[in-house]
C-alpha cells in the first residue's frame, strides 16, 4: 500500500456539496484523500465557485493552498481581499478566517497537508 502513484480524473467523480446549513454552496470533487483513495500526507481537490454558490467565511487547524485553475475569485482572508486567477496561488495559515466569493464560476484546487479531508474540521463564521 502506498507504494505506487495514483492517477485521478476530476471528471470522473461526483460533484460534493459544501453544506451550511440547510444550503448547498461551494462544490468540489476530492481527488485525493485516504479515505478514498490509497495515498498519505496530501489531501486536495477541485472546487467549482460561482455567484449563487460561495465557499462562505470559515476557519479549521490545518493550512491551506488555493490554486486558481479557471476564472477569477476574490478570497477573503483575516478581513483582506486578494484576487486569485488562473495560474495563481495563495498559502492561508490554520485557523485564519477565510472564504472564496465570485461574480462568475471560478475553478480552483485547494490543498491540505493531511492524509484525509475528513480530517479537517471546518468552523463557519457567517450566515450564507
Amino acid at each position: 500500500m502506498f507504494d505506487k502513484p495514483v492517477v485521478r480524473q476530476a471528471r470522473d467523480i461526483d460533484d460534493e456539496a459544501t453544506q451550511v446549513g440547510d444550503k448547498d454552496l461551494a462544490r468540489f470533487r476530492l481527488l485525493f484523500s485516504a479515505d478514498r483513495t490509497d495515498t498519505h500526507s496530501l489531501t486536495c481537490g477541485v472546487a467549482t465557485i460561482d455567484a449563487e454558490h460561495p465557499l462562505p467565511l470559515h476557519r479549521h487547524a490545518h493550512a491551506e493552498i488555493y490554486v486558481g485553475l479557471v476564472g477569477e475569485t476574490h478570497v477573503e482572508v483575516d478581513g483582506t481581499a486578494y484576487l486569485l486567477s488562473e495560474g495563481s496561488a495563495i498559502f492561508i495559515p490554520g485557523n485564519l478566517p477565510h472564504g472564496v466569493h465570485t461574480t462568475s464560476r471560478a475553478r480552483l484546487l485547494f490543498i491540505f497537508a493531511t492524509d484525509s479531508y475528513d480530517e479537517v474540521h471546518y468552523v463557519y463564521l457567517e450566515d450564507s
